[in-house]
């Protein structure tokens, strides 16, 4: 059926989510919320995005702070009632978005499709958005905020551990290669979104919606923005130094330690031989 035809229309008028849904998947400090942003900014027509939800259960009931204030959404629907939309009482949208934070991928897709519905409403179009940074920058990034259990002292509680870590980020990683968990996937290369408009403009022609860059610049506030920076380059991001938060641990023996050959001929499919690869390799082979 093209688009603007009766047959569409008719089946728009029957979606609470009139364009899209948008379920949003990546390992904490891969830039989501950067992505989400830019993804918003692209936007036309209403929305809402709920943030940090869990996966199997309702997001609306789930989502978790976005701001100091406690709000768990971000939205341009005027008077959005989050209470009725608990209760299935849906606004109508153009475009639903959430995301999961940290999570396997296989009970993703367990949820029972009749009671999503309940949940959010039905939906013209649904992708999973994955998201994906290169391990070495990545883990990088969650040891500076906390992120990190085992190796480094003091990150308990609430920050997964590595093992986890690793085994989430692998799993991720051979999705994106030949996945087999996910279906209507768009896969978004972290480091290629930071570095080329053109692959921005491919994404968001992926996504069918409009594409004007806007908010690529801006640092999002969610968890005190870069794990490095803070806000401090909000309007300037690409001025940020993303690939290079590596070498604050280039001689950290116990950082490298976290790379096995696996780790590194997935990054070296996904990402290239960039320049952490070396250092990996060298470690891997002196332990040898």
């Amino acid at each position: 059926m093209k688009k603007g035809s009766p047959e569409v229309e008719m089946i728009v008028r029957e979606k609470t989510n009139q364009n899209a849904e948008f379920r949003i998947i990546g390992l904490s400090r891969s830039g989501n919320h950067a992505i989400i942003n830019w993804i918003i900014n692209q936007l036309n027509g209403k929305y809402c995005f709920l943030n940090c939800t869990e996966p199997k259960y309702n997001p609306f009931l789930t989502a978790r702070p976005l701001t100091e204030e406690g709000e768990v959404y971000q939205t341009n629907i005027e008077n959005f009632d989050l209470e009725k939309e608990r209760q299935g009482n849906f606004t109508s949208k153009d475009y639903l978005l959430y995301n999961h934070e940290d999570c396997f991928l296989g009970p993703l897709e367990k949820t029972n499709k009749s009671q999503h519905k309940i949940w959010v409403g039905n939906s013209l179009h649904q992708r999973n958005i994955i998201i994906l940074r290169d391990p070495f920058n990545l883990f990088a990034s969650r040891i500076k905020s906390g992120l990190l259990r085992g190796h480094y002292p003091g990150h308990g509680g609430k920050p997964i551990s590595i093992l986890t870590l690793q085994r989430i980020y692998k799993q991720h990683a051979r999705e994106f290669l030949n996945g087999k968990y996910l279906k209507n996937k768009v896969l978004i290369n972290y480091n290629s979104w930071t570095s080329s408009s053109q692959y921005r403009r491919q994404i968001a022609q992926d996504l069918e919606i409009s594409f004007s860059d806007e908010g690529f610049n801006e640092v999002t506030e969610v968890a005190g923005g870069s794990s490095f920076d803070g806000t401090s380059f909000s309007g300037k991001a690409q001025k940020m130094n993303l690939h290079d938060r590596w070498k604050k641990f280039a001689e950290d023996k116990e950082y490298w330690a976290m790379f096995d050959s696996e780790m590194i001929e997935l990054t070296k499919k996904i990402f290239g031989n960039i320049p952490p690869v070396a250092f990996a390799e060298r470690y891997l082979n002196s332990s040898n």
